[in-house]
């Protein structure tokens, strides 16, 4: 199976799209764009590189044991159930059974019924609500549409597509296209939704998206199936277009996320001309500035309980922002601030996790979790090698591997530098 190609009217369909959209959104927001049913993604991962690996699988031991890897994962999905919104045991406060709920991991409650934040500790309770249930079904589907695409076996695209239609269609079980119950703190009040930082739970829509773009030549994802999501992500980032001011968090990984996940919509929902606009996403340049310095330290990561996480969570959410600025066709306004000598400055931050694997201390950088497990920053190094064509990351990756770390979902989209004739 091959990654179906863009027709060669796009550019004409973009146009008139750009015009479209530009109608629509003068009118009432409830105003839905004519969609086609084309396919433009994936949009972090590059449709060549996953053609090169595909090519190369059989040959390589290492691609062919994170392949066996991956299979034996997608296999178990095909029997597993899965639970969605409509599966919490009440409806939020004001709200209905089909809205996401979910409560902020750092919220507690004490002996005396007070509300707290304590970011060194999980709350339990977590669970209870929907943000496990949407991280378990992005990730199987994400697993189940790269089977399909490396195996070409439709029983991965069947499944993978009835798991989208039940959390996204189906009256019974869909998410509606918001999250105004997303990380409410206990105990607080107006505490959920818009304007907090419960956008961060959507993070797991980005891997649906680029998904769907691997299941896209099934015939078990139909044209009305991709029209019908491409509505649902529209609506769902004229929410995000309400509720968060683009520039909020902008120090945090929070901004960053948020810059990842609103330039996934616009793309999939036929806006890529809104890609440019800084009204719609800043540039990156601004993202970088507020919040690595010159040394490549993150400060208002640095300083958090866990900041070993935070800053490679950060990191990685850059990663998929030049991914995405990098792949895009035309002109894209951030592409030349990043591919430059220093990255666009996030060169020293990605040079210090090289020197921490190499056993440097990063005690200016963050301080060291037992429980954080190194081998993460596979998902730092795999793409900053591809996307700076450097080969200190790949060096830096190779070494992980070697280690023993394993991670079949990037081994399997990101290749190697050498078979990238680099």
């Amino acid at each position: 199976m091959k990654l179906r190609a863009k027709h060669n009217n796009i550019y004409f369909l973009t146009i008139f799209l750009t015009i479209s959209l530009g109608i629509a959104s003068c009118g009432s927001s409830d105003s839905i764009p004519n969609f086609t049913s084309s396919n433009t993604g994936p949009y972090i991962l590059n449709a060549e590189h996953l053609e090169l690996i595909k090519d190369t699988l059989e040959h390589d031991p290492l691609l062919q044991e994170s392949f066996s890897k991956l299979m034996q994962g997608a296999d178990s999905l095909l029997t597993t159930s899965f639970e969605y919104v409509t599966d919490k045991k009440e409806a939020p406060d004001g709200g209905s059974i089909n809205d996401y709920m979910s409560i902020h991991r750092y919220s507690h409650i004490d002996s005396q019924g007070n509300p707290y934040y304590d970011e060194s500790k999980n709350n339990p309770l977590v669970d209870e609500y929907d943000r496990v249930r949407l991280s378990r079904f992005s990730s199987a589907v994400y697993t189940l549409s790269l089977a399909y695409f490396y195996s070409n076996d439709e029983k991965y695209a069947e499944k993978a597509s009835q798991l989208i239609s039940n959390w996204f269609f189906e009256t019974e079980t869909r998410m509606n296209p918001h999250l105004d119950y997303a990380q409410v703190r206990l105990g607080q009040t107006g505490t959920g939704g818009g304007g907090s930082q419960g956008i961060i739970d959507a993070n797991d829509f980005i891997l649906v998206i680029e998904a769907v773009s691997l299941l896209y030549d099934s015939y078990h994802w139909n044209n009305d199936n991709h029209k019908n999501l491409k509505e649902w992500f529209y609506h769902f980032s004229e929410w995000i277009q309400r509720n968060y001011n683009a520039d909020a968090y902008s120090t945090t990984n929070i901004s960053t996320w948020m810059d990842v996940q609103r330039s996934v919509y616009l793309l999939f929902t036929e806006q890529e001309d809104r890609l440019n606009s800084n009204f719609h996403v800043p540039p990156v340049s601004e993202r970088i500035q507020h919040q690595i310095s010159p040394m490549g330290i993150q400060a208002y990561e640095s300083g958090r309980p866990r900041s070993q996480h935070y800053v490679y969570f950060n990191l990685r959410g850059f990663m998929n922002l030049a991914n995405i600025r990098k792949n895009r066709t035309g002109n894209d306004r951030d592409w030349p601030f990043l591919n430059s000598d220093d990255h666009g400055g996030l060169k020293p931050a990605l040079d210090q996790l090289v020197d921490y694997v190499d056993g440097s201390s990063p005690s200016q950088f963050f301080d060291t979790n037992p429980n954080f497990d190194s081998c993460r920053y596979l998902e730092i190094f795999k793409p900053a090698a591809v996307i700076f064509n450097a080969k200190i990351y790949d060096e830096a990756a190779q070494k992980l591997l070697n280690r023993g770390c394993r991670n079949s979902n990037i081994s399997l989209t990101y290749p190697a530098l050498n078979l990238l004739g680099s």
